[in-house]
């Protein structure tokens, strides 16, 4: 997946139901780092020895950074950190598990429920390879994430356990692949072995995601050396370029010339373009500032996929006094130059 975009660029099996294990604590971190402050001491419930597998070894009410307990869930993988933090934000793992269903579901996640904060088997806990990539790509957007997921060693404060503050991050690939910036390893019996995996060549970043591997090195590799062969990242449209014009009614002037927003950028096999430039924009009442946002232009890409883009006003148009007579031939003009504009842009991008 394409994390600028969420193009997904090759998928197997992409909505099947699995069993996340640890990369569940993907989750888990951004709602820690989304409702904490860096320094926010979490203390560690009394029965917090009773979670098992991989482990911080929290002592019952010993106290913990909420920023070194995003360390702790992405490099350590501590399940019973996983649980503080679940207690710390919801009371306990069930309610912090409605917490993450809603959060997930705000992200666009169809294929998930999660039941408990750090992956241990639960049959009632599940994503799939699509769900874990939007989740992924979501967490990167945030900097404490993306600090903790690519960081191999680090020290940090705890009030009881002072022997033991190091964290190594489980994930090899860090030290092993240059393109590697992060994010999740996971496993259980059940799930298999499981990776969330970030990579960044030449500023293009890419997510992969793969469940119940046999290598999960090998096959992230694969995966991500794919698309950065067989895929080229263009930008089709530059923030600024003229994308056509819209209908103004009661201003000063019928139309007024529409740029894009933002860059608007896909991933498509080399030497192929868009199937489609459409600028969405209906006649819009004056007054209109300069850069108000009045449409939006879409860009279909060669596997259907649709990259989006605000439209904007490149200058303001004022109202037009009440004495002047409307000018309905500019009107029916500017609904003419629309088109006209992108077929244009078209033409002089790809041929």
């Amino acid at each position: 997946m394409d994390a600028s975009t969420g193009q997904v660029l090759f998928a197997k099996n992409e909505h099947v139901r699995m069993f996340p294990a640890s990369t569940t604590k993907i989750l888990t971190a951004l709602l820690l780092a989304e409702g904490t402050k860096p320094y926010d001491e979490i203390r560690a419930p009394l029965d917090v020895e009773t979670i098992e597998g991989s482990s911080l070894y929290l002592a019952p009410a010993e106290r913990i950074r909420a920023e070194d307990l995003v360390y702790a869930l992405l490099m350590r993988s501590a399940n019973d950190g996983a649980h503080a933090a679940a207690v710390h934000l919801a009371g306990s793992d069930a309610e912090f598990a409605e917490k993450m269903n809603e959060r997930a579901a705000q992200i666009g996640c169809k294929d998930s429920h999660f039941a408990n904060p750090h992956g241990l088997h639960d049959p009632n806990h599940y994503t799939s390879a699509y769900d874990m990539a939007l989740i992924a790509r979501e967490a990167m957007k945030n900097d404490l994430i993306r600090a903790a997921a690519k960081c191999q060693r680090r020290t940090i404060w705890r009030s009881t356990n002072l022997e033991d503050t190091l964290l190594s991050n489980k994930n090899r690939l860090l030290r092993e692949d240059a393109d590697a910036i992060g994010l999740k390893t996971g496993y259980t019996s059940a799930a298999g072995h499981c990776f969330v995996g970030v990579t960044n060549r030449d500023g293009w970043e890419l997510i992969t995601v793969v469940f119940k591997s046999e290598d999960w090195v090998k096959d992230t590799q694969a995966l991500y050396q794919y698309a950065y062969r067989e895929f080229e990242r263009q930008t089709i449209v530059r923030k600024g370029d003229l994308i056509g014009t819209a209908e103004i009614l009661d201003g000063e002037r019928g139309t007024v010339p529409v740029v894009a927003g933002a860059d608007v950028v896909g991933a498509m096999r080399p030497g192929r373009g868009p199937t489609a430039v459409e600028l969405e924009c209906g006649a819009v009442s004056a007054p209109i500032r300069e850069g108000q946002e009045i449409g939006r232009l879409r860009v279909t890409l060669p596997d259907g996929f649709v990259v989006e883009a605000p439209a904007l006003a490149s200058e303001g148009v004022a109202v037009r006094p009440k004495h002047e007579p409307a000018q309905w031939a500019a009107f029916s003009f500017g609904g003419l130059l629309m088109g006209v504009g992108v077929v244009i842009l078209l033409r002089a991008r790809y041929g």
